[in-house]
Parts: C-alpha cells; structure tokens; sequence
C-alpha cells in the first residue's frame, strides 16, 4: 500500500478494486510519460491501474480512447479494459506477466515485423468505423495553440508545402492506432502481439500509423510488407514521416509548457525538431512534392 492520495482515492473507488481493503493490494509504479501507471496485485489478482496526466486532457476524448480500444479488443490486437471511466480517463486492465514491450531493436526483427504488418493489416483492413478523425496539421496547430515558440512557428510554416501535397491527395480513412512506437507493442509468451495505448486512436489516413511504425525503431520493411499487403506510395510515406516528425515535436513542446516533468522530453524535442529540419532541408523534399503536385 502507499500514502498516495490518488491512488488511495482509486483504490477505494474503482469497483474491482475496492471490492478488496486498500492494504491488501501490493504497489509497483510502472513507467508512463504522461499518465501514471501502477501494477496491482493482491492475491490472485494482477492489475495494471492508470490515472491520466493533467495536460494530455486539455487535447484527448477518453469517450473516443474507450470506444475504440473496445473494437481493437475485439479484433485481438489489444487487450480488454476491465474498467473504464470516461469523464476521468482513468482505466484497469489485467497485467499480462508473460508479455513484454518491444525494443527499437525488434523492429528488425523479421518474425516481428511480420506480427507488427498482421496487426495493422487487421485494423486498417477491418472494416470498423473508429470514433474521431486525425490529420496531422490540424493536431499541429492545435499543439501550437497550446503552446508554441518561434522555432516551431518557423517550422510549421516551413512544412505547409507538405500539408498541402497530402491534402490535395485525400485518402480513405481506416481506424489507426496513432502512436505505434516500440513501447506500446506488447509480445506475449505465445507469440501473440497486442497494442496498448489507444489514446490516440480515430480514423487516419493509413500512412500515418505506417510511416509511424518507421519512425519508431528500423522496420524490416520486406517483412513487414509481406504481411501487411500493399503500401501508400513512396512519397506519401515520406511526406507523412516528415509531418509526424512536426506532430511529435509540437506535442512535446505542448507537455513540456503544461508542466509534464517527465524525464527526457526536451531530449526528445530537440530530436524530433532536428530530425524535421534535416528532412526540410534534404534534396528528396522537392522530389516527393513534385509526385503529389
């Protein structure tokens, strides 16, 4: 048991939970960048309880996080909320003990990008209808209207050639997790992967989550491709990573100004933003343009 208060206050209020004296429950914080997490066991019973930072609520609908993380559920590339309470984001899940996140490393694995192209082949291709949409300039600019300075308004207005290549090129809309990076795949003992982290999740051009995947850790991408089926064009892919790259940036910057403390975030800004200005400025910018011109 600990002194947190807002752990006791869980404790004693979600139902599967309460059901059992806070004292009985064993404690152990579980890492988390913006929401706090914890691993909870008493007896047979083997939890993981989170409680959502404050600044991500100022940008995400838990109603729309909960809606769709029940039809990934569904499909078997998640696992299932035991609870979910949509006015304070705050959820409970089994601990999967047998499971483990992936690393950057195992993106290059081939048997695990296989998984990884099976997994979003099943969501983009199933035919569900995810609650929200999501396009990157939109959320851009919502960031920058929570926070922004004069290095990312200089970059975004560096990147409007971009927006506007994408958008002069609509696409089908499929239900996207949003944020696949390494940490929220999760391997377990039997092979299975499932994805954790449905924050983001809505309706997305499907690029979005591919070009997503490349940026978190080197794909296998003849792997991955085999067993994901066919891919957007090229330049499409390119065009997305660079705009994610501004997505990433610009949400960061909007945590750090919310008084997320997390450690590492202005690392991961200056990468994010470092990265972008590379591609802003690379030969392979006009080219890609040009395809979707």
């Amino acid at each position: 048991m600990t002194g947190d208060p807002t752990l006791q206050t869980l404790l004693g209020s979600v139902p599967l939970l309460a059901a059992r004296d806070a004292t009985a429950w064993q404690v152990r914080p579980l890492a988390g960048l913006t929401n706090r997490n914890w691993r909870l066991t008493a007896g047979d019973a083997d939890f993981v309880l989170r409680a959502p930072g404050a600044s991500s609520q100022r940008y995400l609908s838990r109603s729309q996080e909960f809606h769709n993380a029940a039809i990934a559920a569904e499909l078997g590339i998640a696992p299932a909320l035991l609870y979910a309470d949509a006015a304070t984001g705050v959820t409970l899940q089994p601990f999967l003990a047998d499971a483990r996140a992936l690393t950057p490393e195992d993106f290059a694995r081939p048997e695990l990008a296989r998984k990884i192209g099976s997994v979003f082949a099943r969501l983009h291709r199933s035919g569900r209808i995810f609650e929200g949409t999501m396009q990157a300039f939109p959320i851009i600019d919502t960031y920058l209207g929570l926070a922004a300075d004069d290095r990312l308004r200089r970059l975004r207005a560096q990147a409007e050639p971009i927006r506007a290549a994408l958008e002069a090129h609509p696409v089908a809309l499929v239900p996207s997790h949003i944020d696949p990076n390494p940490a929220n795949f999760l391997l377990r003992g039997d092979g299975t992967l499932l994805l954790i982290d449905w924050e983001f999740s809505a309706m997305c051009d499907p690029a979005w989550d591919l070009a997503a995947i490349g940026m978190g850790g080197r794909i296998s991408h003849a792997d991955f491709r085999e067993a994901y089926g066919a891919l957007p064009g090229e330049s499409r892919l390119w065009l997305m990573r660079a705009a994610l790259h501004l997505v990433a940036g610009s949400w960061t910057y909007a945590e750090i100004a919310g008084g997320n403390a997390a450690p590492g975030l202005d690392a991961m800004l200056e990468r994010y933003l470092g990265d972008l200005e590379r591609m802003l400025g690379h030969p392979a910018l006009k080219r890609h343009l040009a395809v979707l011109a």
